[in-house]
């Protein structure tokens, strides 16, 4: 009895609140949830990094096997595979400025640029060449684990990402976009990771085949590949280990397409940097790769 009468007793309380309280409530509420609409959206648009994104390092060892790859190997190899053939760099003739990037001491470095994401395999297969050869000049601080996407041709390649990496040397400076993820929540769109800057947006619509073509290496405007060297289905089946411990046997299809990629983006790097350092531009794989790419032996 007593709670029907509290019922009763409060209803025309709620008849006399002003119609204004009553709108101004009704657009905080509407205000509330379109801010959790923002907040749980899908973040599709390259510039920002979604907080579903996660970063898998590779670990120290699977680096350590990747730097200490032998000499002998890449001076075996040199730019030879018959088996898996091998898409060279190009130079660009010179139009554009060197693309150098400051140093200490007032000095620069050539920049190595890289466009990809991490859902296309081509780009996937690019970067085992181009991370051995930039070992040789340098270290990694960080370095991505990676898969491109299981739902293309080329499903799931081991592979690495440069999504926030770290690289540190003393010849050559490094800048890399992965403009996409492998995340694909909707079935329409990867989500975006990075947007390249100007300057790195010049060189995708230079050597690029549009902005959403991947992978492109540019070696200071100089020498550049839009795509990879070799077909991504050289890496099908295997995981990063299995893929680092194949490239200490100079016999092996996967090893001799490699490397001589990588002989490839050293021979292009020390043709910027002065030659530097002797061990790597003075050996016999880069020398080979010099040939084949027809940069004039320093004087």
């Amino acid at each position: 009895m007593s709670q029907t009468a509290t019922e009763h007793s409060s209803a025309p309380a709620l008849r006399h609140i002003p119609r204004r309280y009553v709108a101004l409530v009704l657009i905080i509420v509407a205000i509330c949830l379109l801010g959790a609409l923002v907040i749980v959206r899908d973040n599709s648009s390259p510039g920002s990094t979604s907080t579903t994104e996660t970063l898998s390092p590779a670990p120290a060892s699977l680096l350590a096997t990747i730097a200490a790859v032998p000499a002998s190997v890449f001076d075996t190899v040199g730019v030879g595979s018959p088996t898996v053939p091998v898409t060279a760099l190009h130079a660009t003739g010179g139009a554009a400025p060197v693309w150098q990037a400051d140093a200490s001491g007032g000095t620069t470095r050539p920049v190595v640029f890289f466009y990809g994401a991490e859902f296309a395999p081509y780009a996937a297969a690019e970067r085992w060449p181009l991370v051995l050869a930039l070992s040789r000049f340098g270290t990694f601080g960080q370095l991505g684990l990676a898969q491109s996407s299981p739902t293309t041709a080329f499903a799931g390649l081991s592979t690495f990402t440069f999504w926030q990496s770290s690289y540190h040397s003393h010849h050559v400076a490094l800048e890399s976009v992965e403009r996409y993820g492998t995340l694909n929540p909707t079935g329409a769109r990867y989500l975006g990771l990075e947007s390249p800057n100007g300057r790195e947006a010049t060189a995708v619509a230079a050597y690029g085949s549009g902005v959403n073509s991947f992978p492109l290496v540019d070696v200071a405007n100089r020498y550049v590949l839009n795509g990879s060297a070799f077909t991504p289905g050289a890496l099908v089946g295997l995981t990063q280990d299995q893929i680092a411990g194949y490239l200490t046997s100079p016999t092996s299809p996967l090893t001799q397409a490699v490397v001589s990629a990588a002989n490839e983006i050293s021979a292009a790097i020390c043709a910027e940097d002065g030659q530097q350092p002797t061990a790597v531009c003075g050996s016999k794989g880069v020398e080979a790769a010099d040939d084949a790419l027809g940069i004039a032996p320093p004087t």
